[in-house]
């Protein structure tokens, strides 16, 4: 739209034109219009013809000729501008007055006019001059002059003759009409009306300028850039209109001085004017407005557009990161606490949410208003926001589903916790003191959260359960079933010891512990069980063996605390120091090894492990799976310490009064040595209560537990015995820890042959071999030292690298060869069993595949050669795998082949009186008769009790310091402590006590 004004476009001509004659004046001598104004050579009096056009006077004032071309030319363009367009366009009545002056100045304006007038001309009426002689040139002229002239000329004698043509109101005075015309007032009025138009115009040029500009501006996609925009363009749009409603005030204010009654000449045409540009003016401002409205509302519109699409972004990013997190919070706790705490955690988040979709709710209605303005994209609009109502249906979907699961949950735990509560209560009467009304009160409590049995109890939580709490679910309905069976056994083991007491026992722990087991409960002995056993005396007899485990593990702690307090710390303390035998100052580190380190784990790691672990059989399991590497560590270090130990005691046999004082002060029967002994049995003790608990358990997740520690255990004793006969060897020639890791040892019955010193070809011995990676080791077992430890002497060494293997040799099943140098040295080895064979020969060709691949390669490209295993053909055998054969020869000429490397001659042993000693006698005889040295009182019904002086027979001779014995006069027989029985004498052993540490 563009804004024109009538008025200002006739002054811009009037300028122009009025610049142009400037243009074509002298520089310095022309006069503006205004001062060509002044003299009056031409007026325009406002006055009108009878046919309404305008009129045009040349005043009869003698001053014309004073008048230049370039004068007269401006002068006519700014007079002939004044009339309207309509009026200028039917032509112009000029009036000339010259009844002073002379004809030829008629002429002269004529001729002027003639030349050049800007506008049509209807009519030119001369005044001609009133002098005689003057007028009868003027008749003359007449006839010839007025055919000169592209216009009509009317020469007039009189001004009479004028009215004719005008009506007198529109002639001013002099011409003899009763227009009251005031040239300075005149003057005045069209330089106001000059001024008006003036900012008329530029009014004009700022409204299309501002126009033209906000039509095509970029209102852009940022809210903030929209809102700066419309925040200028609406300061610029109230600026042009405070300009507008200013013009407007000049304009009227104009018109009021132009209508003045007090003037004395009051031009028709400056009102006029005046009041076609007010008109003009206030069209204008209405369009403008109407311009300005519809541009707004349509900015406004795409701000708030562009503000809806951001909050649209905005809210649904903050809505997606919510649901995210909604998602992500799948914990459910395993704990009371912990699930109120999420608790409080999701009511934390529905608050935050609850703000944001309430805000997302307010984006959504401003959707919907924005939808009713016919400007928008509906199907845009109401896409985001059926997009926001989606994701906030879900969000609130998820908090409400979240709440209700952690309602659900915390529900759960509560019961949980109360039956953790009771598990711990139960466990605590289990292996306290707690009798038959305390039991009675336990089970009377399990009703409190539900407990009344324990399948029952177990669906309820079932039913409970989610997909995240459904394994802690099983654990707590597993714990509860064990616990409530060993209270039910616990019940029943207590009714009937009311109904018949028990025989009092005496236990051999040290006093303080010798309140922690008036009640002796049934362990699983391993010739009761039977494959047709139920699963409820599965439970029965697995919850006797748990009870078990705990209650010695807690005499054991005691026990290893006592001989701490009664003789470590008492050994060194300053003040006892003058006490002590000179041996033993400053040696308690050698004489009790580490300890003070196996108490403090037991007590204050595996103790509470296992009181926390103790209702579920797997967690039991996995304490010793988690401690393997703890209990290899200390044990070994314990055992291996034990002969420094021994040599340190038998230093102190003359002056071990102050030992025998702290034994008297502990109420000890036994000698500390016996003590000290304790922790070798302990670790023996529990691979055997892993096999009562591995044969009673259910299949799955709990035998595989078990069987895992069973195995771990069986490592780590084997480990440790392994250890103790690797620091019982004597005199090797060889750095033993260059050899690798210790495979394998046992005792054999050896023969070896060599082609080079038939000396060497004798019967079998009695040989205890040690397999390492790198070696083999031939020993011979020494006699017993008084510490009853078995001792190993070097005899001889193989290194794996030059021997030879052959698997089975004709006539015994049990024999196996391995060999150097092309069969030249022989050693023909007979295994106590079959299976004993097979583990060794396995173990042995595994060493020798491994050391086959490393052979490969740059030895290869090194030597030249390679070794070759060739293994010979198998023999039949016909002995079954598990009888003993007496020690043979092996035939003279086996039918085998073998080849290995040529390597140095190995290191003999060539003693011959060691080589003829027989060692058959140095084990303990099965059959013996062994004595008590003190009271025992058995832990379970694999062990026998024994009473001082009480005889027995020795059927089996186990590991770690236990011997199975028949007790004298039929009292029963199982497994008892070695510390606790020696030999009867008789004429070869009464001085030599059995081995502590034998293999199985």
């Amino acid at each position: 739209m563009r804004i024109r004004f009538e008025v200002p476009n006739k002054l811009e001509i009037t300028f122009e034109r009025e610049a142009e004659c400037d243009a074509c004046g002298e520089s310095g001598e022309s006069r503006t219009v205004g001062e060509l104004l002044l003299p009056q050579y031409a007026l325009a009096t406002g006055g009108l013809a009878k046919d309404h056009r305008p009129v045009i006077t040349f005043p009869d004032h003698n001053n014309f000729h004073l008048l230049s071309a370039d004068e007269y030319r401006r002068l006519l363009l700014y007079l002939t501008s004044i009339p309207s367009l309509l009026e200028a366009e039917m032509g112009f009545h000029i009036i000339i007055d010259r009844r002073k002056d002379r004809w030829n100045s008629v002429k002269t304006v004529l001729l002027r006019i003639s030349e050049f007038f800007p506008g049509n001309i209807h009519a030119v009426y001369v005044l001609r001059p009133a002098s005689f002689l003057q007028k009868a040139l003027s008749e003359v002229s007449n006839k010839f002059f007025k055919e000169e002239f592209r216009f009509k000329v009317l020469v007039c004698s009189s001004i009479e003759e004028l009215y004719d043509h005008f009506d007198r109101s529109q002639l001013t005075p002099d011409l003899g009409g009763e227009l009251q015309y005031s040239h300075a007032e005149w003057i005045q009025q069209r330089i106001a009306l000059e001024k008006f138009s003036t900012l008329m115009k530029d009014i004009s040029t700022k409204l299309d300028n501002f126009m033209h500009e906000i039509v095509d501006c970029d209102m852009g996609n940022d809210p903030t850039q929209t809102k700066e925009l419309l925040d200028s363009q609406e300061s610029r749009y109230k600026a042009l209109k405070n300009e507008l409603t200013s013009a407007t005030s000049q304009g009227e204010e104009l018109l009021t001085q132009v209508r003045k009654p007090n003037l004395t000449y009051n031009i028709i045409s400056h009102v006029a004017a005046v009041e076609r540009l007010l008109v003009q003016l206030e069209e204008t401002e209405k369009q403008f407005d109407n311009f300005w409205q519809k541009h707004s509302t349509k900015l406004n519109h795409w701000l708030k557009f562009r503000t809806f699409l951001l909050n649209f972004k905005q809210m649904q990013a903050t809505l997606d990161g919510h649901l995210k997190t909604a998602c992500d919070m799948t914990e459910v706790g395993e704990t009371a606490i912990r699930v109120e705490n999420l608790i409080q955690e999701a009511n934390d988040f529905e608050k935050l949410c609850n703000c944001d979709l309430n805000t997302a709710s307010s984006v959504v209605e401003d959707g919907e208003k924005l939808m009713q303005d016919p400007l928008s994209s509906t199907d845009h609009i109401e896409s985001k926001c059926e997009e926001l109502r989606r994701t906030s249906a879900l969000l609130i979907d998820k908090i409400q589903k979240r709440n209700m699961l952690l309602v659900k949950a915390r529900d759960l735990m509560d019961r949980i916790d109360k039956a953790n509560e009771w598990c711990a209560t139960g466990v605590e009467i289990l292996a306290g003191e707690g009798g038959l009304i305390a039991v009675d009160k336990l089970l009377e409590d399990a009703k409190s959260f539900g407990l009344t049995s324990p399948e029952q109890f177990r669906d309820m939580l079932m039913q409970s359960a989610t997909q995240e709490t459904r394994a802690l679910v099983t654990q707590v309905a597993q714990r509860v079933e064990d616990v409530w069976l060993m209270v039910s056994v616990k019940r029943t083991t207590l009714q009937r010891a009311a109904a018949k007491p028990a025989r009092p026992v005496q236990t051999v722990p040290p006093h303080s512990a010798a309140t922690a087991n008036n009640h002796q409960m049934e362990t699983s002995g391993g010739s009761e069980s039977s494959g047709g056993e139920d699963a409820e005396a599965r439970r029965s007899r697995r919850g006797h063996v748990l009870a078990e485990l705990l209650q010695t593990e807690r005499v054991y702690v005691q026990e290893l605390g006592s001989i701490l307090s009664g003789y470590k710390e008492e050994i060194e303390k300053p003040e006892n120091q003058h006490l002590l035998p000179a041996a033993l100052v400053g040696q308690a580190d050698v004489l009790f090894g580490n300890l003070h380190e196996l108490f403090t784990f037991h007590q204050d790691v595996f103790l509470k492990d296992l009181e926390k672990s103790i209702s579920a059989t797997e967690l039991v399991a996995l304490c010793f799976v988690e401690k393997r590497e703890t209990f290899f560590r200390l044990y070994s270090y314990y055992c291996q310490n034990i002969p420094r130990s021994e040599r340190l005691r038998e230093t102190l046999v003359d002056t071990h009064l102050f030992l025998q004082a702290c034994q008297l002060r502990l109420g000890h029967k036994l000698p500390l040595a016996a003590y000290l002994l304790k922790p070798v049995q302990r670790i023996t003790k529990y691979q055997l209560l892993l096999k009562d608990l591995l044969r009673y358990g259910e299949c799955g997740s709990m035998s595989t537990g078990l069987q895992e520690a069973l195995d771990c255990m069986l490592v780590v004793l084997k480990c440790v015995n392994d250890s103790m006969h690797q620091i019982a060897i004597t005199g090797v020639p060889v750095d033993l820890s260059q050899q690798g890791e210790l495979l394998m040892q046992g005792s054999f019955l050896v023969a070896s042959e060599n082609k080079r010193d038939l000396r060497l070809r004798i019967r079998p011995r009695r040989r205890h071999i040690f397999l390492y990676e790198k070696a083999m080791l031939f020993c011979k077992p020494a006699t017993k030292n008084s510490h009853n430890k078995a001792t190993y002497h070097f005899k001889h060494d193989l290194q794996m690298s030059q021997i030879g293997l052959t698997e089975s040799v004709k006539g015994d099943p049990r024999k196996f060869e391995v060999w150097r140098q092309g069969r030249s040295e022989v050693h023909t080895i007979t295994a106590p069993t079959i299976e004993a064979k097979r583990a060794w020969v396995e173990r042995i060709k595994r060493v020798l595949l491994d050391q086959l691949k490393e052979l490969k390669g740059e030895r290869v490209r090194q030597y030249g050669a390679h070794k070759t295993l060739i293994q010979a053909s198998s023999w039949d055998v016909g002995i079954a795998g598990n009888q003993q054969t007496r020690p043979h020869a092996p035939p003279a000429n086996p039918s085998r082949t073998a080849s290995c490397d040529n390597h140095d001659e190995p290191c003999w042993s060539t003693d011959p009186s060691e080589d003829e000693e027989e060692d058959h006698d140095h084990a303990p005889a099965v059959g013996c008769s062994l004595v008590a040295l003190s009271d025992y009182t058995a832990v379970g019904t694999s062990e026998v009790s024994l009473r001082e002086g009480q005889q027995a027979e020795l059927l089996k001779v186990g590991c770690a310091g236990w011997w199975y014995v028949r007790l004298a006069g039929g009292h029963g027989e199982g497994w008892a402590p070695a510390a606790y029985l020696d030999q009867r004498k008789t004429s070869r052993s009464s001085s030599r006590s059995h081995d502590r540490l034998h293999d199985h």
